[in-house]
């Protein structure tokens, strides 16, 4: 009687190799983070996106209001345009102080979802 033939030698498969440091686009990475993580990336990229889009809108406007005012087309009282910057920017800290005090009743997910928008602003 013929004995059985051995099975072949299939050589284990080597593990992947480790991502580098900074490297967020690793196949299980995404899969390994939490809800809150995801949507704060994809928060973070949208506002990276706005906010350059709103500066560059707003650069343009500025050297357009600059070129008339030089040209003495129009008159600009930049101390009411200073005042209305002061009001936006209280407004801004009073509706900051609120998202802050929503994000510390909720820290477990603040934590991530902070950690997600920042990462979402250096993608």
């Amino acid at each position: 009687m013929h004995s059985p033939l051995p099975p072949p030698f299939v050589p284990p498969a080597s593990p992947a190799p480790p991502a580098a440091p900074g490297d967020f686009l690793t196949p299980g990475f995404f899969l390994e983070l939490g809800f809150s993580f995801i949507v704060g990336l994809a928060i973070g990229f949208a506002l990276k996106v706005a906010f350059k889009i709103a500066l560059f809108f707003g650069g343009v406007l500025l050297i357009a209001l600059f070129a008339l005012q030089y040209a003495d087309l129009i008159d600009i009282h930049w101390a009411g345009m200073e005042h209305h910057y002061n009001s936006l920017a209280a407004w801004l800290r009073a509706y900051g102080s609120g998202l802050k005090a929503f994000m510390a009743g909720n820290l477990p997910n603040a934590a991530a979802f902070t950690g997600g928008v920042l990462a979402g602003l250096r993608l």
